[in-house]
């Protein structure tokens, strides 16, 4: 790992300890687009996250039909130095509910989530 890299990731790192949570605090190093998977049970499919640099966040799961396959705008977004977490609501009541952790290489989101009383696992790799 380059000093510069290094470097860059010990201010994110610092900067977020200086902020509270919320989308406003979205760190240029999450902007863009990050594709995945989800597991529900013995269900799965693709995901895919995208972080704006406008402060907003979006979401879209297929194979996942309480959600379809359109954008969902996150809510009660949360950042800190070591992870993400959000809410989605669904078509229906439900609301998932996702932690991820941001894996030390800065291009994977690796986490877990409850919908409607099921846990889930996520896993995001930075594509772009």
């Amino acid at each position: 790992m380059s000093c510069s890299y290094k470097l860059f990731f010990g201010m994110l790192i610092a900067f977020y300890s200086l902020c509270s949570t919320a989308a406003d605090t979205i760190a240029p190093a999450l902007h863009g687009h990050w594709s995945g998977v989800w597991y529900i049970g013995m269900s799965s499919g693709k995901s895919h996250l995208t972080f704006n640099d406008n402060g907003t966040a979006s979401i879209s799961f297929t194979n996942l039909d309480e959600f379809g396959e359109d954008l969902i705008a996150l809510n009660k977004l949360a950042i800190d130095s070591t992870a993400v977490s959000f809410s989605v609501p669904s078509k229906y009541s439900a609301s998932f509910q996702i932690q991820l952790k941001i894996k030390p290489d800065g291009l994977t989101l690796d986490g877990n989530g409850k919908f409607d009383g099921a846990g889930a696992k996520l896993v995001f790799t930075k594509s772009n």
